[in-house]
Order: structure tokens, then sequence, then C-alpha cells
């Protein structure tokens, strides 16, 4: 980076992390955190769990924006158990105290409360190494929980290296109350247009795939393909079992030969055994939704039901790492 930053006059031509604050519509009062690392610029919003919304690579929009468009955790919550709560982005977190449908009676929203809640001690960093590479790292604390309830929180940080296309994100969950309390994860990384079409190519290495409406038998629908969007089509949704290395490694892609781009996603099916694809050929909500989770996606009752609720211990601790890398 040396010889770059003999041809600038302020390292911001190159990487930055700054502040910014939305002033009008449904994003009003949401504080975010806007990226730039050469090529790559993201925003991560600090009032709905630090999560991922806008990623662009060369000039190319990566993720997908649902139609009410960048919105504030104050506008999620007061539509908790609706679709409209639902912006989308590069990465929404769902969790952890419910994956899937909402639930009214028991004050579980749709994909949880996690997506909407807001950062605190959050700070951002700009250094160099002892290599000489630049790093730009954000972090801060959730505590989505309130009175008699549990108490999980959650500790994230986002690092980001110049002259990488990688977004790595590291999060802690540790039960910090005094009762053993769900922790259902789920990673919703949603990829659209210009950067999502038809020649797009989907890789999963995948032992089986099940359509959600048919968890019995292994799917014949073409899950890998990217087609032409349905007007007033419907979603589908895929169950994988995907491989991963001998550390449980796992990685999909998405490569667009057009505009030579390839998006990978990274995590360990240890601490995310199940893989949920989110097939959207429809139009005006034209996505594709890559999911690593420890859960499925029909609520919180559903794993109780089936016994595969996954819980912190009272002083557990969890920790996942996630990374999104753009080449």
């Amino acid at each position: 980076m040396e010889n770059e930053l003999r041809k600038t006059g302020n390292i911001e031509q190159l990487a930055y992390i700054r502040q910014v604050e939305y002033l009008e519509g449904p994003a009003k009062n949401l504080r975010g955190y806007q990226v730039k690392n050469g090529m790559l610029t993201f925003m991560a919003e600090a009032d709905k769990c630090l999560d991922l919304a806008e990623v662009s690579y060369k000039g190319v929009n990566i993720s997908f924006l649902s139609k009410n468009g960048l919105t504030s955790g104050e506008y999620s919550r007061a539509y908790a158990y609706s679709n409209k709560s639902v912006m989308g982005g590069m990465l929404f977190t769902c969790g952890n105290d419910n994956v899937g449908p909402g639930d009214l009676g028991r004050q579980l929203p749709v994909h949880g409360s996690l997506r909407f809640t807001s950062a605190c001690h959050t700070s951002s960093e700009c250094f160099f190494d002892e290599a000489g590479k630049y790093h730009m790292v954000i972090s801060g604390d959730m505590e989505p929980d309130g009175l008699f309830e549990g108490h999980i929180s959650l500790k994230r940080t986002i690092e980001t290296v110049y002259g990488s296309g990688k977004i790595a994100i590291t999060d802690r969950f540790v039960n910090k109350g005094y009762t053993k309390e769900p922790c259902m994860l789920l990673y919703h990384c949603n990829f659209s247009y210009p950067f999502l079409d038809t020649c797009c190519e989907l890789q999963i290495d995948s032992d089986r795939a099940v359509l959600r409406e048919e968890m019995g038998m292994p799917t014949k629908l073409p899950y890998e393909k990217i087609e032409e969007p349905v007007d007033g089509g419907e979603e589908q949704v895929f169950f994988h079992q995907a491989r991963g290395d001998a550390d449980g490694w796992v990685t999909v892609s998405v490569y667009n030969p057009r505009l030579n781009i390839r998006a990978k996603l990274r995590y360990n099916k240890r601490e995310l055994p199940n893989l949920i694809q989110w097939k959207s050929m429809v139009s005006g909500d034209y996505a594709l939704g890559l999911e690593p989770a420890n859960c499925l996606v029909f609520g919180r009752a559903y794993e109780e039901e089936k016994g595969s609720l996954v819980c912190l211990k009272p002083g557990e601790a969890k920790e996942i790492r996630l990374e999104l890398e753009l080449e």
C-alpha cells in the first residue's frame, strides 16, 4: 500500500469508515457506518444489530433491498409481526428468540428480535498492522432481552482489510442470565440484481436438497438455476445438507460470468449445521438468500416440539464467524 499512499493526498481516497445518520423516510434516525475498501463498499447499520444493509463491488450492487427500502429499528419494531419489517439487505441476523413466522401470543417477532436491536458501546477503528496491511474494524454490543426474560447478549465485530474483497463477521453470544435460554440463529445473506441475473452460477456442495413443503424427499426442482422474474410468482425455500472440509468449513458461491464477479460465503457447519436457500424469482422481489442456520424456519414452537431447540446454559458462550468475499 506504500506506493498507493504516495499517490494520494489522504488515505480516505482509498479506504475509510464514516458514521452516518439518515434524516428522512422510514430510515429516519437510523445510525450506521459507511465503509469503503477500494472497490468494496458496504453499510453496517448500528441500529439494526450492525447488520449489512448495502454492499457494492466495482460499482455493482450485490445485495437485495426490499420495497420499503432502508428502515430504522423503530419502523421494523412497529411491523414486527409482518413482512413490512423485513428490509432485506446483504445480511440480517435472525434469532435469537425466534426464526420463522411470528408468534404474537409469546411476543416473538418474524425472524426474531435481534435484527432490529440497536448496538451500544459501538466503536470503529482503522489501523496498519506490522505487515503494513490496513484494517477497518467496527464493533458493538446488542442486548435484546427485557424484564423477566432471559439475558443473552451479542458482541459483533466486523472487519475488512484494504485490498481484499472480504468482510469477516465474528459474533460472540453469552448467556448472562440464570436460566437456559433459546439461541436460534439464521444468517440471512441476500443477493440481487444486477449481480444476481439469469447467467449466474450457484455452487452448493450439497449431499441432499429438499423443498420446504416436501421434507421427506429430495427435490427435483432446479434450485441451482437463476431464472427470469415471474409476475405474481412464488418463493421457493430449500434445505441443504452442505458438505464441509475436515474442520467443518463450508463455502458456497454465486458467480456472474458477464460481470466476472464471484461472491463466496463461508461458515462452519459445526455451529451452523443447516444451509437454507431462499429463491425468489418474483418480479419486484428478485432475490437469492443463502442462510446458514442452527435451526429451520418454522418458528420456535416447531423446534421445541421436535426437541431440536438450541439453547445456551447460564454462563455459556458461543462464537460464530461468517465471511463474505467478493472477487
